[in-house]
C-alpha cells in the first residue's frame, strides 16, 4: 500500500507578505492561524512561500516549536520568483534551504517570472533558467533539499515545447519537476498523461482544480482555480498513475483564489480528498 503525504499550502493566510523583504508585524499571527487550521482539518503538512525565512531564520527553533504544537511537519518553501539580481536569489534560495534542513523539509519549489509569454519556446531564456535552477539545484544538495522546477502560468516554463526542452538541457537529478494539476491544464496538457510521461522526474505534486469555462486571457487565469472537486480535473485517474508507480512522497493542495476564505477552501478540498480520493 503506498502511503502518500496530505499537504496544504497556506500562502493565502498571509497574502501581505508578498513582495516585502521585511515581514508584517501580523506575519507570525497570520501563520499560526493558518497552521492551527491546518492541524484542525488534518492534513499532515504544510507548505508555504520563502517570505517566513526573514521570519524565523534567527530562531528557527521557534518555528519547529510551532510545527511540533500542531503536529504538523513542514515539506516545502516556494523560492518564488527568479530574479535579475541572480546572486540574491541563489543566497535566498541557501537561507531557504538553511530553514528547510532544519525543520526535515526535502523540498524547493522553484519557477521562472510571470512574463505573460506569447511565444511557446524561447530558447534562450530556457538556458538562462536551466543555468540558474541548477545552480540552485547544487546548493540545495547540500542541505538535503531537492529543488522542484515548477512549470506555471505565464512563465516561460509553461507549455508543454518549453517544458520539454527544459528538461533536455537540464541535469534532471539537480532539477526535479513538481506537477500542479491546475496549471498543466490551462497550458492545454492533459495532466495524467503529463503525470505519467514525467513520472520519473516528479518528485513533488500540486493538487489544484480549475473551472470549466475558457480562459479569456493568460492573465486571468488564477480566477479560474477552485478547491478540489469544484473543477474539471480528473484527480481520481491521476492518483492512479501515482500509484501504479510507486510515489509516496506528499501530495500538497492549492488554492491560490478562495471564494469565501482559505479555512472554507481547505475543509471542502479535505473532504473531497477522503470522500472521493481516500486521502
Amino acid at each position: 500500500v503506498v502511503k502518500m503525504n496530505v499537504a496544504y499550502t497556506v500562502w493565502t493566510w498571509m497574502m501581505e507578505e508578498f513582495g516585502r523583504e521585511e515581514p508584517t508585524e501580523a506575519a507570525e499571527r497570520h501563520f499560526e492561524e493558518a497552521v492551527r487550521s491546518i492541524s484542525y482539518l488534518g492534513y499532515d503538512s504544510i507548505e508555504n512561500f520563502n517570505f517566513i525565512v526573514p521570519l524565523y531564520e534567527k530562531r528557527p527553533e521557534d518555528l519547529k516549536k510551532l510545527l511540533e504544537k500542531y503536529n504538523l511537519q513542514l515539506v516545502n518553501l516556494y523560492h518564488t520568483y527568479y530574479e535579475d539580481d541572480v546572486d540574491k536569489w541563489l543566497d535566498l534560495g541557501e537561507r531557504t534551504c538553511k530553514l528547510l534542513q532544519y525543520c526535515g523539509a526535502k523540498f524547493i519549489n522553484v519557477q521562472g517570472n510571470i512574463a505573460y509569454p506569447d511565444a511557446p519556446v524561447d530558447k534562450e531564456a530556457l538556458k538562462m533558467y536551466s543555468e540558474t535552477f541548477s545552480k540552485m539545484g547544487e546548493i540545495s544538495k547540500k542541505y538535503g533539499v531537492q529543488t522542484c522546477m515548477h512549470p506555471h502560468w505565464g512563465t516561460r516554463m509553461y507549455w508543454p515545447e518549453a517544458i520539454e526542452y527544459f528538461y533536455e538541457i537540464t541535469d534532471n537529478d539537480l532539477v526535479k519537476m513538481t506537477i500542479d494539476t491546475a496549471h498543466t491544464t490551462l497550458a492545454g496538457i492533459d495532466p495524467v498523461k503529463q503525470t505519467e510521461k514525467y513520472i520519473d522526474i516528479i518528485k513533488y505534486v500540486h493538487f489544484k482544480d480549475v473551472a470549466p469555462d475558457p480562459i479569456p486571457a493568460i492573465e486571468k487565469a488564477p480566477d479560474k482555480f477552485r478547491a478540489l472537486g469544484q473543477g474539471t480535473v480528473d484527480f481520481e485517474s491521476i492518483l492512479k498513475v501515482l500509484k501504479k508507480h510507486g510515489y509516496d512522497g506528499t501530495i500538497c493542495v492549492e488554492h491560490d483564489n478562495p471564494k469565501i476564505c482559505s479555512y472554507e477552501s481547505a475543509e471542502y478540498s479535505r473532504k473531497y480528498l477522503k470522500a472521493t480520493l481516500g486521502l
